[in-house]
């Protein structure tokens, strides 16, 4: 006699529920193979099972997407150089006497020192483009001199296009294990709710035999083995 088995993978989960809650409903009409309450219940697991893998399947591809790292990875580069550029620049100004020392620590910086932050990574890229920005506006504001080569506005068009691109990043981090864990929490309820399904569906086929009542349960998702031995057997009679 062949066995069931419960899916074991996601993809295999959403089938066994979407042929469930399909072959209950035909020409408009409920096959009644279902409860009602069961058949809704699977309706509402399936929207809901089916839209955190999705989910998850998108945001693990947009990550992984070669192009998207690409870019990812120009922009990081390009912020943290006009970052840098801009320290160096602005230490420049101050031994030439263009820009009064004391305003280094409106830009976040040591007063007495002239060395370039580390920047290294993508957190004290996004550190220190926020600090020199807001010091660069403190200073002009007071009525000093803007720097340039490069100026202001270039930092920050540059430091936003990266900014924007590592929010979107930590974004889909964030979404990936959100909709990763939703997964985990629902697994167990999807079986359980298939296992059950799939009791009603051989409950209601029970007056058929052989085939005919598997292949009648296999339309609502009852997933059927053959052990090794009868599977052999079966094939030979075919």
């Amino acid at each position: 006699m062949p066995y069931r088995r419960l899916p074991k993978t996601d993809q295999a989960r959403i089938r066994a529920l979407k042929a469930a809650v399909d072959s209950s409903v035909k020409g408009g009409i409920f096959t009644n193979v279902l409860t009602h309450d069961t058949y809704h219940r699977a309706k509402e697991l399936l929207e809901s099972f089916s839209r955190e893998v999705a989910v998850y399947k998108r945001c693990v591809a947009e990550q992984s997407s070669k192009k998207g790292n690409e870019s990812y990875d120009a922009a990081l580069k390009k912020a943290r150089m006009y970052v840098s550029h801009f320290i160096q620049v602005l230490s420049m100004c101050i031994v030439r006497g263009e820009v009064a020392r004391s305003k280094r620590p409106y830009y976040g910086l040591p007063e007495n020192e002239d060395t370039v932050p580390n920047l290294f990574s993508e957190a004290s890229v996004l550190e220190w483009g926020q600090k020199i920005i807001a010091g660069e506006q403190r200073r002009q504001g007071e009525g000093g001199v803007p720097i340039y080569n490069p100026t202001m506005g270039r930092v920050s068009v540059v430091f936003e296009l990266f900014k924007e691109m590592y929010d979107r990043h930590h974004f889909l981090q964030t979404r990936t294990a959100e909709a990763l864990a939703n997964i985990s929490d629902m697994r167990y309820e999807v079986d359980e709710l298939i296992f059950e399904i799939w009791g009603e569906v051989e409950n209601s086929f029970a007056s058929l035999s052989g085939d005919a009542r598997i292949t009648r349960c296999a339309e609502y998702g009852v997933i059927y083995y053959y052990r090794p031995d009868r599977a052999k057997k079966k094939a030979a009679d075919d």
